[in-house]
């Protein structure tokens, strides 16, 4: 069989965080642009789905920080948002989890050696890498798209698929790659580049919401492992 590529996205589909990206992100907006806490207004900024460069852009422009103030100290930003995430994901939630069947199926598609696997998430690569360490998920994935990569998840997508094809030596035809995430926005990544879209409402998006978007198979969560294989393309790889 054609060697198949599984990009699977972070929050909402590997692990929930119990909101640490959002929490070491308003923090971090805080302390470097000075923000009075109590002037927060989030009407309009969305995080499920968007991209970090995105959640930023919007946050700054809700809470009247100037673009040029944004681009200017878009390098501290960075650097105070990851501090932040590692202090918050270090501390104890007992919320915070891998989500239903994750640890399964990234054990059993990597035992099949036809099967590659990566990551294409809206993260920085260094905040993606935070996140999945605690629960020791870094180890499954060599490599993958980011938003430090580009702001669009579309073209993190095509990106995810360059970089891996090139680390792994392997070439991936559009139709034996398949994105793996629990917005619609996962999905249209994957539509704009050719790939096979695999939804789960493991997430923040209502079911109506990913149906509409019609991915080519939707799943409450990923603990149904023979069946999820099946939509994956993984047990014939």
């Amino acid at each position: 069989m054609e060697p198949l590529l599984i990009l699977f996205d972070v929050d909402g589909t590997l692990i929930d965080t119990a909101g640490a990206g959002r929490l070491a992100i308003e923090s971090a907006f805080q302390q470097v642009h000075a923000v009075d806490p109590s002037a927060w207004r989030r009407d309009g900024v969305r995080y499920a789905g968007m991209t970090d460069p995105i959640i930023f852009r919007d946050l700054g422009r809700a809470l009247g920080v100037g673009e040029q103030q944004q681009r200017e100290r878009w390098p501290q930003l960075l650097d105070v948002y990851l501090l932040a995430l590692e202090r918050e994901m270090g501390r104890d939630d007992p919320r915070r989890r891998v989500l239903p069947g994750v640890p399964e199926l990234l054990e059993a598609l990597s035992a099949q050696s036809d099967v590659y696997l990566g990551l294409l998430t809206g993260n920085i690569e260094a905040g993606a890498r935070i996140k999945l360490e605690p629960f020791g998920l870094n180890p499954y994935f060599k490599d993958g798209g980011f938003a430090s990569d580009h702001p669009e998840r579309p073209e993190i997508a095509r990106l995810a698929r360059d970089k891996l094809s090139r680390s792994f030596e392997v070439q991936f035809p559009a139709g034996r790659v398949v994105v793996v995430g629990d917005t619609e926005h996962d999905v249209a990544c994957a539509r704009a580049n050719g790939f096979r879209a695999v939804a789960v409402e493991s997430g923040w998006v209502p079911r109506e919401d990913l149906e509409r978007s019609r991915p080519d198979a939707l799943f409450a969560d990923l603990s149904d492992l023979g069946t999820v294989m099946r939509a994956l393309g993984a047990d014939s790889a």
